[in-house]
């Protein structure tokens, strides 16, 4: 009696993404009466909770709004406002065993003073990438069973790993700071490695920052830094020669000022959250069955297919992207004083013979100041497209991340701008993968027997061992056992020997 024996495999699943789009509004603490005009609106957004129940994505977060506006008397001023967010998103993809890595990005932000108070508004669009375990069985061996041995390579992830990692930096500034109008810091992941209980990244934080001077003339300067960074993900079965990826995002920031009336110096102290998500992958060798048969009954196997991933090592590219921007008719005399909020958008990625092309649009505020020295604001966006050369297989999953800095902008003509920013493109590619087992085995009823105590057999050409034994309804091993001589692949001139037992 045929007796099948499986072996339970777990393994790891990119189900796809999930995503919907929220509207958070937020009303100041300033009033519509003191604001001459909005300047700019820059928000900051984080996600801070992020659960699958009764399979949906119940999630949480924050977002804070910073505002830069003229006032009646013509002084430039900021404020900032935010509030909390969540919601769910219902999905057939969403099971309760699913690990997820949840992000909100902002589309679209603008403020509104036509109301008693300023007030804010933006859309976010929140995504969250779902990972399942899920687990199959698969056939390895049983009684009255000859079964092809098949090592099958299973990749398996250790799981999302998370952590916070804080960043004081202090820098001095040679004159006085009446206001900062813009702050950002963009999280670049340079490299990432597994060590021992640990998923180690590295990268930077890069800070921008627009400040007003305190003077009269209103002068506004953008200042950048660079700070180096060293995180180390706790991964209790982290090894060193395992694959690793990891994502950084800024989940808090805040600027604070101080000035020397004596000096006229200021110094800046900046405060940044990281926030990382890690994953390692450790490969598991399982031995299966790829084939099998039994020579004492007819079966019918049934296969499946099973997909698994991995992720490679990321890619870094730093792009300079410039172009120019058609505007509002420009007054007379108008300059530039400093850019800033730039971002890179991805609108489609694909994967070509000469790498990855990456469309996408960049985007800033240009603060300016006309010929009565009145400071006024342009929106910049240019279109963009860019190869990145490398050697991707088409069969991946390519994910890009976008991050924005350093923005320039130089007038051109009355209606055009010309906008140039650094870009640094994150390429996270992933690779896929198939396996084929035998799920299952059913018995059709008994095989004939060969009543001859020796049979002999001319096989075909190119036959292999494997499937000359299943032809033949004899064992491998018995096989080779009687027929010494036998070098595969055959010539089809062999004459093949079975001995049976009487």
């Amino acid at each position: 009696m045929v007796e099948p024996v499986f072996e339970k495999i777990n393994y790891n699943q990119r189900v796809g993404e999930v995503k919907e789009q929220i509207k958070v509004e937020v009303k100041s603490n300033v009033r519509s009466e003191d604001v001459f005009s909005v300047l700019s609106v820059s928000p900051w957004v984080s996600v801070n909770e992020s659960e699958v129940e009764n399979a949906k994505l119940n999630y949480g977060g924050k977002i804070i709004f910073y505002i830069s506006y003229l006032s009646v008397d013509g002084g430039i001023k900021k404020c900032e406002c935010g509030s909390e967010f969540a919601g769910s998103i219902k999905s057939d993809k969403i099971k309760d065993t699913c690990r997820t890595i949840t992000s909100a990005v902002v589309d679209k932000a603008e403020a509104d003073n036509q109301g008693a108070y300023l007030t804010v508004s933006a859309y976010l669009t929140v995504s969250a990438q779902l990972i399942d375990c899920n687990e199959v069985s698969a056939l390895t061996g049983g009684e009255q069973l000859v079964v092809k041995e098949n090592q099958l390579n299973c990749i398996k992830s250790l799981g999302i790993k998370r952590g916070t990692y804080p960043i004081e930096e202090e820098f001095e500034l040679s004159y006085p700071i009446e206001e900062v109008l813009f702050h950002r810091a963009n999280g670049v992941i340079t490299a990432v490695q597994s060590g021992v209980g640990t998923i180690i990244v590295d990268g930077e934080v890069l800070l921008s920052l627009v400040l007003l001077q305190k003077n009269d003339k209103n002068d506004i300067i953008r200042e950048n830094r660079v700070v180096p960074f060293r995180m180390e993900i706790e991964c209790e079965e982290a090894m060193p020669n395992m694959q690793a990826t990891a994502k950084v995002r800024e989940r808090a920031f805040k600027t604070d000022i101080s000035v020397d009336e004596e000096s006229g110096k200021s110094v800046v102290n900046a405060s940044v959250t990281l926030s990382f998500e890690g994953e390692a992958f450790t490969s598991v060798c399982v031995t299966v069955a790829s084939d099998a048969f039994s020579t004492e009954n007819e079966v019918e196997l049934q296969y499946e297919n099973f997909p698994s991933y991995k992720a490679c090592d990321l890619r870094g590219y730093t792009e300079v992207i410039n172009g120019k921007s058609t505007v509002n008719e420009l007054p007379v005399g108008a300059t530039v004083l400093a850019v800033g909020g730039e971002k890179a958008t991805v609108i489609s990625t694909e994967c070509t013979d000469n790498g990855i092309v990456v469309a996408g649009v960049l985007s800033a505020t240009a603060f300016m100041k006309d010929g009565d020295s009145k400071v006024f604001v342009r929106k910049l966006e240019v279109p963009f497209e860019r190869t990145l050369d490398g050697a991707f297989n088409c069969d991946t999953l390519i994910e890009v991340v976008l991050k924005a800095e350093r923005a320039s902008a130089k007038i051109v003509s009355l209606t055009e701008v010309e906008l140039e920013a650094e870009v640094f493109f994150t390429v996270y590619p992933v690779e896929k993968y198939e396996n084929r087992i035998v799920k299952d085995i059913k018995v059709l009823g008994e095989k004939a027997k060969n009543t001859s105590a020796i049979s002999v057999y001319i096989p075909e050409e190119g036959e292999e061992l494997w499937s000359l034994s299943k032809r033949l309804n004899v064992c491998p091993e018995q096989l080779v056992n009687t027929n010494k001589e036998l070098q595969f692949p055959l010539t089809g001139q062999e004459r093949i020997v079975v001995y049976r037992r009487r």
